[in-house]
């Protein structure tokens, strides 16, 4: 009897713990988009090309934009305790990431 109500209850928490773990990673996200746009914009000023640096700096404003757009989003799901903006945050924030790889 006893195992029976011990086993549920050791999965529920394991379950609530793992769930925490995979929680809103948004700042993370932001944190990578950022460094991958400094990178992108050092990368950018060794191009000679006009205009592959006119695309670099195009796809930097891009990826820029999107970052504060993410951070916007972060703070108002907070705010909110909306998991929808959380969601939105965390893919402006891979979006902008995806921009500025493709500059490298």
């Amino acid at each position: 009897m006893k195992t029976s109500v011990l086993v549920p209850a050791v999965l529920v928490s394991v379950g609530l713990m793992v769930g925490q773990a995979f929680a809103f990673t948004c700042p993370v996200l932001q944190k990578q988009a950022n460094e991958s746009i400094a990178k992108a914009e050092a990368a950018a000023e060794k191009v000679t090309d006009e205009r592959e640096k006119a695309r670099a700096m195009t796809l930097i404003a891009m990826a820029k934009d999107f970052v504060q757009q993410s951070v916007a989003d972060h703070k108002e799901a907070g705010a909110k305790k909306d998991a929808q903006l959380h969601y939105n945050a965390e893919a402006k924030a891979k979006a902008a990431k995806a921009l500025v790889d493709m500059v490298k």
